[in-house]
This record gives C-alpha cells, sequence and structure tokens, in this order.
C-alpha cells in the first residue's frame, strides 16, 4: 500500500493510478508544468496520462475490485466479510453519535 503516484513505481502502476484516479494525474500534471520538470526522468506525468486514456478508449475504464478484494487474499472471505460488516457498524454508530 502506496501512494497512487510513487516515483519509484513502474511505468504499468502509474498509468493505473492514472486510470482511478484521473483528477490526481491532472493535479500532478499542473504541478509538472508549474515546476519544469518531468514526474519521473523521462516521464512525464501527460504522457502517464496519455497512456491511461488509451487503455481506457480500447478497454473502458478501469474498474474497481470489490470492497474486499485484497483483504480476502490475506484473511478469507468470511474473515473479510466480517471484519467489513463489524466496520460498516461501526462507522454507523460513530455517524449516529456525531
Amino acid at each position: 500500500m502506496s501512494c497512487v503516484f510513487c516515483v519509484l513505481g513502474c511505468v504499468s502502476d502509474l498509468v493505473n493510478g492514472a486510470r482511478r484516479v484521473p483528477e490526481l494525474a491532472a493535479a500532478y500534471a499542473e504541478q509538472e508544468i508549474a515546476v519544469g520538470a518531468d514526474f519521473k526522468h523521462g516521464l512525464s506525468m501527460a504522457e502517464i496520462i496519455r497512456r491511461a486514456a488509451e487503455l481506457d478508449a480500447e478497454h473502458g475504464p478501469a474498474a474497481r475490485p470489490p470492497v474486499g478484494t485484497a483483504l480476502a487474499g490475506y484473511v478469507g472471505k468470511s474473515s473479510a466479510a466480517l471484519y467489513r460488516g463489524r466496520l460498516a457498524f461501526l462507522r454507523q454508530r460513530y455517524a449516529l453519535a456525531a
């Protein structure tokens, strides 16, 4: 779990991030222009966004996996469902108390 646009990430991770969070990618591109430097040496955020748009055009928008998919991979589906249920209960309780 890291920043969606980690300078240490590979190109495909960055492109995937731009597909999933395009508004953040656009903000990074604006800052890149303001600073006058590429996001990564030789790779601009504008190029990352271009590659993301190309994939979106070819395959459609990137879909998010169902909530709890990653967690279920570590603890199993039933434990992940139990955790999500408890979390939903606490969020509802906290929202009602506020």
